[in-house]
């Protein structure tokens, strides 16, 4: 019996913890969720975080210029033989040697330390400083785009919600309807007939069409807002929707502008763009002037087949150790070319801009068009929500009209027509709405510092 009992036991706990190590993950989210997901683990956003390494690791190469560059060098090989008896009291300088029978080893070494660039070094460092803040704003642009791509998949989503639940109430009237109007011909009712029946039943079959294609639909947006939010596709992601509702929008416009042109991240990069394009000009510039260091050079050198000779004025280069320290300058003096790469950088610059030129007259065009598209998907929100109000009216009043034996079936089918027909554009209206308000935040630059709606 024990043992009995210790082997359901096993089986139980097998079975357990094969449920736990199975169980498939579940991500529940709503819109602030999933834009926060979005932001932080779309797949597409690593290239931009990669951009801005780049320019991080351009600043440490400009910052790690201030400090000495050493190089270090060794050289190993054959070695002609040379001894003290070839130098003649007179110094013969014709004496040749034609005989290998060694090897030397020579150690060099060149220590470089940068004291005054004219600007070059400093030109660099402000040139990467402001790449990293331009991949930055470029990075936060595409988190704005994100934002608006995944508000249009929410809203999307929950507009697809609500119109299944208008779908499943409009089956439910047909179904009703036709099983009345199925009752109605049996017992031979005059104000009943076939072409109506028909009708009801058709309007059905639309409506179950419709109920498939929002099961496709849904599925559909869900993949896509696991891919926005960067979910594994073993992971359930559960989105909780808000109903779409009218929403009272008070925006002015002037004041948009202001904050787009502080918060547009257009704007960011244009501003470090101009400081790091003017950086690389005086980088070239620094060109026309001398580089002024500091050298250390040395040399360490010895061969197997040659004597050491302790003469100032004789160097053996295989046999002889050296070190001085210089200050020294350096300049390259070409026909042009510097010249041309400081037009060109100039160009570079001015081409910026022009860019903040376009982005001055654009940006406010940008954001009035988008509050005149919200103003306008606001009135037919509004509009449309008394229109969907009268067509519930309208239904309620058949509906009541027959069970009173005082209306008709087909006209129940009219109202039924009509409430869906209409309830369809009020939601499709206030979807237009939210994505109005999501585009003007984003014209504007608010939708990262607004909370989220």
């Amino acid at each position: 019996m024990c043992s009995g009992k210790f082997k359901i036991l096993i089986i139980f706990t097998v079975v357990l913890l094969s449920s736990v190590c199975f169980a498939e993950d579940k991500v529940i989210v709503d819109l602030k969720g999933c834009i926060e997901r979005a932001v932080k683990f779309h797949p597409e956003l690593g290239e931009y975080k990669q951009d801005i390494e780049i320019y991080k690791a351009k600043l440490s190469e400009a910052q790690a210029a201030v400090f000495p560059q050493i190089e270090l060098m060794a050289l190993a090989g054959p070695s002609p033989e040379a001894r003290k008896e070839a130098i003649s009291p007179e110094i013969r300088t014709d004496v040749k040697s034609t005989t290998i029978n060694g090897v030397f080893g020579m150690i060099t070494m060149q220590l470089l330390q940068p004291i005054y660039t004219f600007g070059k070094i400093s030109g660099y460092k402000k040139a990467a400083q402001g790449g990293i803040k331009v991949s930055e704003a470029e990075l936060e642009k595409k988190r704005s785009e994100i934002i608006l791509k995944t508000k249009e998949l929410y809203w999307s989503l929950s507009m697809i919600r609500d119109l299944r639940m208008l779908a499943n109430e409009i089956k439910d009237e047909l179904e009703k309807a036709i099983k009345r109007t199925e009752e109605d011909l049996k017992k031979d009712i005059p104000s009943t007939d076939e072409l109506t029946l028909y009708k009801l039943k058709t309007y059905l079959g639309e409506v179950k069409r419709n109920l498939n294609e929002i099961d496709k639909n849904e599925a559909i947006i869900i993949e896509a807002l696991k891919f926005m939010t960067g979910t594994p596709q073993n992971t359930k992601l559960e989105i909780i929707t808000e109903p779409l509702k009218y929403e009272e929008a008070y925006i002015r416009p002037d004041e948009l502008i202001a904050k787009a042109f502080q918060l547009r991240p257009e704007m960011i990069q244009i501003k470090e763009g101009l400081k790091a394009k003017q950086a690389l000009v005086d980088v070239e510039k620094s060109n026309f002037y001398p580089q002024i260091f500091f050298l250390i050079k040395g040399s360490l050198a010895g061969a197997t087949n040659r004597d050491r000779i302790h003469n100032p004025y004789i160097s053996d280069p295989l046999n002889d150790s050296m070190l001085a320290a210089v200050v020294g300058m350096k300049l390259n003096i070409d026909f042009g070319i510097t010249k041309g790469k400081v037009r060109e950088a100039r160009i570079e610059y001015q081409k910026i801009l022009e860019k903040k030129k376009l982005a001055e007259q654009g940006i406010p065009v940008q954001i009035m068009k988008a509050y005149y598209e919200l103003e306008e998907a606001t009135k037919s929100a509004r509009d449309m929500e008394d229109a969907y109000q009268n067509a519930k009216k309208w239904l309620i009043t058949a509906q009541a009209n027959l069970d009173m034996g005082l209306g008709e079936t087909k006209d129940l089918a009219d109202a039924v027509l009509a409430y869906a027909t209409t309830r369809v554009n009020h939601l499709k209206a206030l979807y237009n709405q939210k994505m109005a308000i999501a585009n003007l935040l984003q014209a504007s630059g608010l939708d990262r510092e607004r909370e989220v709606k």
